[in-house]
């Protein structure tokens, strides 16, 4: 089908309009074989018997056989049979479909061999004539041969994997060394392996395993370490010898491989590599894989295969320290038998280890006590394996010591029990010498009833005897700590002033002991609530100051309703049933003030603001940010009857496919028109309906809503596509989640394909296995489900994979500047290629220019949406745009 080209290759005639003069037939004809010749491919035309009646080919390449001898064969008398053969089922496949493509084709040419695809159209030829076969082949070489680099490193990647796998089993070299030949083969795609390693009677690198086809190749090999003999000139002789990886990319016809040339040969080895093997930096052998492809060992190829060898030799390097500390433990246990009855006596924790890295050599009674752990558990094993010392610096210190003057004496220390339990202890130790190996005798004494009793001191002094927090002093100590890194770093904290409202009435009517009881559940609720690095303190009374680092007036804002919320519930004491509430006051370092008098003082005066107006609440010391959390208590309080007023409306967004530029779905968003705030965004408004557990009421009201319009537009006659809703976090949490979802679409009557449920990254990462498990249940039920934000937040690949997702959404940040940011392009093609590996579809939000759209299609994006199609719309707006609009450009 390919044949050779003459100085002027034929061309296929051009059909000529019988109406028309000849002078325009001529200008038809030269204008049609113009086009042709601008084609890079091969066109033939051909009957169904295969036989060549015509071609055109501008490149000479390409062509196989010369022209003379093509026309009126067939493809079986000018090509070999497996191509023949192939060909002749595609044009069958055209005969009886119209159409043939997609046919791949191996020729060898003059060039060497190259790989064409086939397309082939039935062409017909006007009532009774025989039809023929248009054929155009594309040289597909590169494309070819980068699918089987990609599939040598994806081979070579699972056997690194395997190899690891048995390295980590593995004790020894005997058990290793015939797993990594046959990981080699079975995963690494190479025809045979063997691992050699020098005999040292002999002289030569004998095989110790090997692995695969053609093994015979081993028996009776000669090779030596020695560079002035041939059977030392091939790759593992030379590898050995200087230590480096050796590469014979063609093995067959390098010069340095003769004396191995006639058994290659007979298997088939085409690419060899050497690869040094060392125990602790000392050559060891040396593994050789053998390819039945030239060139095998690419740049990737080189890096996967030293990456195997490093880790094989690592592996020798732990069996070798394994043999020595079994051979270094068994001779000090046999020259310790003069002082064994002495060592067990004490009663303190008695201990000799290795100076060299810790190994415990032998423990006494007083050891087991102390620790927990067994003379059996601990000995042969190093301090760092059982991970006895709590501070590492503890154990730095009894180093530099011992370096320093050989002993220690009384170093306190904390040491990890088994149980997990932390014991403070005095210790002392001492270099001693034993059988010619540097050792640490040590003795250890339990402190921890003392230490003990010295934090019930500390907690005496610093703590409130009843509720267990930090008081005054305490306070004021953690205060200046964090004011100083707060000055340093130019950052702002606050410092919040609590007072429970009518406590006394409590103490009055019920007694000081129902009131106390009172105080210590108020404050464990108020601790529930704190973060990382946030101090809760009693001053006194019923008042309590909370200190909040790196804090601004909007994270004080949402703690303080944190804290008015957590207080709602009522208190239970005995037959009580109590409601109390607190008043605060805010009050910000360094606008309020810039130490804790002036600070508590004026959080003080902020919260008997409070006291004296509503109770339950809070405020700052300065009307300005006063006025801040205003809004948003008044936004929390207007979103209660903003449903049942009517308030909410969705915009629909269309989605449009990047293949032929149509619509294919819309996504709903919320909007919300307050009567008096007028317009508010969404970014400040749902955070708060999920701080205050409204989002479930207005994600229901979404989902009913979209699910709704979506059933009222495919009853009228609207083009099938898919709706597209957010879920909250709280509602993805929600356990009647997928019977809402369910129920909804019943109740509309929608199929559940038109339902796309959107996600965020970090709601799917929260608790995968259950967030795997519903969305296993909604996929099921035949919703589709997609990642919104995708690449903003974490993925654990294990994981994605196990996902029931069918979209990536590409994050509008990514999409922005694709155009001048070679970052966020990266970013993008990683995430469409990532989805399409994976089987799923990509969408782009945040399109705006036709830049962003040509690259995004360029790099074989699914879907987009964004400002370029159009914004989100009302529902009669976007019914015009679905009937007026074609395909985007």
């Amino acid at each position: 089908m390919l044949p050779s080209s003459p100085a002027e290759p034929p061309r296929l005639a051009a059909p000529v309009n019988p109406g028309a003069c000849s002078a325009e037939a001529a200008s038809f004809e030269r204008r049609l074989l113009a086009i042709l010749d601008t084609l890079p491919d091969a066109l033939f035309e051909l009957d169904l018997d295969g036989r060549y009646l015509d071609y055109h080919s501008p490149r000479a390449d390409l062509l196989a056989v010369p022209p003379e001898t093509l026309l009126g064969k067939t493809v079986h008398e000018v090509m070999p049979a497996i191509p023949a053969d192939a060909c002749m089922a595609a044009l069958q496949e055209a005969n009886t479909l119209g159409f043939s493509t997609g046919r791949l084709i191996e020729l060898r040419l003059p060039a060497g061999h190259r790989w064409f695809e086939l397309s082939i159209s039935r062409k017909s030829n006007g009532a009774g004539r025989s039809v023929s076969f248009i054929v155009l082949a594309r040289n597909v070489t590169q494309r070819v041969a980068s699918e089987h680099k990609l599939q040598r490193l994806t081979d070579l990647y699972a056997a690194l994997s395997q190899c690891n796998q048995a390295i980590l089993r593995c004790t020894s070299a005997a058990e290793l060394f015939p797993i990594i030949c046959a990981d080699a083969v079975n995963y690494g795609g190479m025809k045979m392996a063997w691992i050699g390693t020098l005999n040292a009677a002999t002289g030569l690198i004998v095989p110790v395993a090997s692995s695969g086809e053609g093994t015979a190749y081993l028996q009776d090999i000669l090779i030596t370490p020695h560079a002035n003999q041939p059977s030392g000139q091939g790759p593992v002789g030379t590898a050995f010898r200087e230590a480096r990886p050796v590469w014979f990319q063609d093995f067959l016809h390098d010069p340095r491989a003769q004396a191995w040339r006639a058994r290659a040969s007979e298997f088939g080895w085409a690419s060899v590599a050497g690869l040094p093997l060392t125990c602790h930096g000392a050559m060891y052998g040396v593994l050789s894989v053998y390819s039945g492809t030239v060139n095998a060992f690419d740049d990737s190829a080189q890096a996967l295969l030293l990456e195997i060898a490093q880790d094989i030799s690592f592996a020798l390097a732990r069996f070798a320290d394994e043999r020595e500390r079994n051979r270094v433990q068994m001779a000090l246990q046999d020259s310790e038998e003069r002082y064994r009855r002495v060592f067990h006596t004490s009663p303190d924790s008695v201990n000799i280890n290795r100076l060299s890295d810790g190994l415990y050599i032998d423990v006494n009674e007083g050891f087991e006590r102390l620790s927990g752990w067994t003379a059996d558990e601990v000995i042969g094993k190093t301090s760092q394996e059982i991970n006895i010392w709590r501070c590492p610096a503890d154990r730095h210190r009894l180093k530099r010591a011992l370096n320093r003057d050989g002993h220690c004496y009384n170093m306190e220390v904390e040491f990890c029990r088994k149980d997990g339990t932390v014991a403070t202890a005095l210790m002392s130790a001492a270099l001693v010498r034993f059988d010619n190996v540097d050792c640490i005798l040590s003795m250890t004494r339990d402190m921890s009833d003392i230490r003990l009793a010295q934090e019930r001191i500390n907690q005496l002094a610093h703590f409130d005897q009843l509720t267990g927090l930090p008081n005054r002093s305490q306070l004021q100590e953690r205060f200046e700590f964090v004011r100083q890194l707060a000055q340093r770093n130019g950052e702002s904290l606050a410092l919040m002033f609590l007072d429970l409202d009518h406590f006394k009435n409590v103490n009055d009517t019920l007694g000081h002991t129902i009131g106390d009881r009172l105080l210590v559940q108020v404050s464990q609720r108020l601790a529930g609530v704190l973060s990382a690095g946030d101090t809760l303190s009693r001053m006194g009374g019923d008042e309590f100051i909370l200190l909040l680092p790196s804090a601004t007036e909007e994270s004080a804002s949402q703690m303080a309703l944190k804290v008015l919320s957590v207080m709602a519930e009522p208190f239970i004491i005995d037959d009580h049933e109590l409601v109390s509430t607190l008043s605060i006051g805010i009050a910000l370092y360094p606008h309020d003030g810039d130490d804790f008098e002036t600070l508590s003082k004026n959080a003080d005066i902020a919260m008997y603001r409070i006291k004296r107006s509503s109770h339950n609440n809070f405020c700052f010391f300065t009307p300005e940010m006063q006025s801040h959390s205003a809004r948003r208590l008044q936004l929390s309080n207007a979103l209660y009857f903003g449903l049942t007023r009517g308030e909410f409306l969705l915009h629909y967004q269309p989605q449009i496919s990047l293949q032929d530029g149509h619509m294919v779905g819309v996504e709903a968003l919320i909007r919300w028109q307050h009567p008096e705030f007028g317009a508010v965004a969404p970014s400040e408004f749902i955070p708060i309906a999920e701080d205050s557990g409204q989002i479930l009421a207005i994600g229901e009201w979404v989902l009913r809503t979209a699910v709704t319009q979506m059933k009222a537009w495919l009853d009228a006659g609207m083009k099938p596509m898919v709706m597209s809703v957010n879920l909250s976090t709280v509602q993805f949490r929600h356990p009647d989640l997928l019977a809402l979802v369910m129920q909804t679409l019943q109740m509309a009557g929608l199929p559940a394909q038109y339902l796309e449920l959107e996600l965020t990254e970090a709601m799917a990462m929260d608790n995968p296995t259950a967030a795997i498990a519903l969305m296993n249940q909604l996929h099921e039920q035949g919703v589709r489900l997609s990642i919104d934000d995708f690449g903003t937040g974490y993925s654990s690949l294990s994981y994605l994979k196990k996902f029931k997702v069918s979209k990536l959404k590409i994050d509008q940040s990514f999409v922005r500047d694709i155009g001048d940011d070679k970052d966020d392009r990266a970013i993008v093609t990683a995430v469409i290629n990532l989805a399409s590996s994976l089987g799923m579809q990509t969408i782009a939000e945040g399109v705006e220019t036709p830049g962003q759209l040509a690259f995004l299609r360029l790099q074989g994006c699914d879907e987009a949406q964004g400002y370029y199609f159009s914004k989100p719309l009302p529902v009669d707006q976007l019914e015009a745009f679905a009937k007026t609009m074609t395909a985007v450009p």
